[in-house]
């Protein structure tokens, strides 16, 4: 990759040595070989070829840091001349008390990682997706951690919803696992950030896109009555679901054709007061969420009575989202910032006790007739005591639009 090389003649140039890496981004010393495979050298004058590894870097604050090196062989008549070059992929990562089974990547290289906290060593470019926050395992509850839950934590419309009202838990499966979860903070919002995110490759089933990206866009600026633009300082929440592999066996087909409709921007025909009217899809769009531990958050009578009114009750995202398609994943980007004022305002004042609380998030798509009862949970996790507020440890999401 990277260049021609001649396939008239090459000769193995090996390489296995350590570098100390000085750039504008980080400084550092490079603690694992680079590559441990052979260079071959081109015998071609003017051909070029390039590889490049991940590596891991220990940084002089403390900690370590996924570091992408790349080393390219120049040959121009007759001379050959190393170039290596190094940037940031990732984030760093500074040690913790858990042990190394208490957490793992799900990028899908099978590593390990042991995490308790992020260390922003400098505006991020590219980042690998799903790496920022770790992931926890089994009963554990770990600070600043993710974890899968099942889709029943969540109460939807029951199948004689229509005729009592009557919410249930939801079925069991959905068509989305999580398998990571990233916070950036942002200068202002950034939507469609998958095109800003290195995704990993997952299998898809020819119907629904492989990859689903929920970006939650949150204000960290105090809260206006009137909204104005809209578009201050925040942190992004992202979670990263990929397509079961029991879709086939386990999710009804209609759901499924319910949420393809849902991607395709399909519409549908509703009957009004006065006549029937064409309403996308994507209106019937809700979040779910919930706090696991209500009691820990220290909350006031009036905070209190403002949680219990939204205990159970999917909320509709219109008109604050916004969808985008790419290549294998398909993003639903969730506004805040454009929130009620009441919202926006009971967010603030708990923000502080966020990494307190255990939270249950989740989408689903709101059933119009009784064909489509039970509802079904789209995609669901758990973000146990995460801090959203910003005291240098959530790292910054570099854009073309900021540079």
């Amino acid at each position: 990759m990277g260049g021609c090389v001649s396939t008239s003649h090459t000769r193995v140039v090996p390489h296995r040595r350590k570098y100390t890496l000085r750039s504008r981004k980080c400084r550092g010393k490079i603690s694992t070989n680079m590559c441990d495979a052979p260079i071959k050298r081109p015998s071609d004058a003017g051909s070029r070829i390039s590889v490049s590894e991940f590596v891991q870097i220990d940084i002089e604050k403390g900690g370590t840091t996924t570091c992408r090196r790349s080393l390219h062989w120049n040959h121009v008549d007759g001379n050959g001349v190393y170039q290596e070059e190094a940037w940031f992929d990732s984030v760093s990562i500074i040690e913790s008390d858990q042990s190394d089974d208490d957490f793992s990547s799900v990028f899908g290289d099978g590593k390990k990682l042991s995490i308790s906290n992020i260390f922003p060593s400098a505006p991020m470019l590219r980042p690998q997706a799903g790496l920022l926050v770790p992931c926890v395992s089994g009963e554990k509850e770990a600070p600043g951690t993710w974890s899968a839950i099942s889709p029943s934590v969540f109460r939807v419309r029951g199948d004689s919803y229509f005729r009592d009202k009557q919410k249930t838990t939801a079925p069991g499966y959905c068509p989305y696992t999580p398998f990571g979860a990233d916070m950036f903070s942002c200068p202002k919002k950034i939507n469609h950030i998958a095109q800003h995110l290195e995704l990993p490759s997952v299998k898809g089933n020819g119907k629904l896109p492989s990859l689903l990206i929920v970006n939650i866009q949150m204000p960290t600026y105090t809260p206006s009555m009137f909204l104005g633009d809209s578009n201050g300082e925040g942190i992004s929440l992202v979670l990263y679901f990929k397509l079961s592999e029991d879709i086939d066996a386990e999710v009804p087909s209609d759901f499924v054709e319910t949420f393809r409709r849902l991607v395709d921007n399909d519409s549908e025909s509703l009957k009004g007061l006065t006549k029937e009217a064409a309403v996308p899809y994507r209106e019937r769009l809700k979040i779910l969420a919930g706090v696991v531990n209500p009691d820990d958050l220290q909350l006031s009578s009036a905070e209190r009575r403002l949680l219990n009114a939204y205990k159970d009750k999917p909320v509709l995202t219109r008109p604050q989202h916004e969808f985008f398609k790419g290549p294998g994943y398909f993003e639903i980007d969730i506004d805040v910032h454009r929130f009620s004022f009441v919202s926006r305002k009971a967010l603030e004042s708990l923000r502080e006790r966020l990494k307190l609380g255990i939270l249950d998030l989740g989408l689903t798509i709101q059933a119009q007739t009784p064909e489509e009862l039970p509802e079904k949970v789209l995609c669901c996790m758990r973000l146990n005591k995460i801090d959203f507020v910003n005291r240098g440890q959530i790292p910054k999401l570099m854009t073309m639009s900021d540079d």
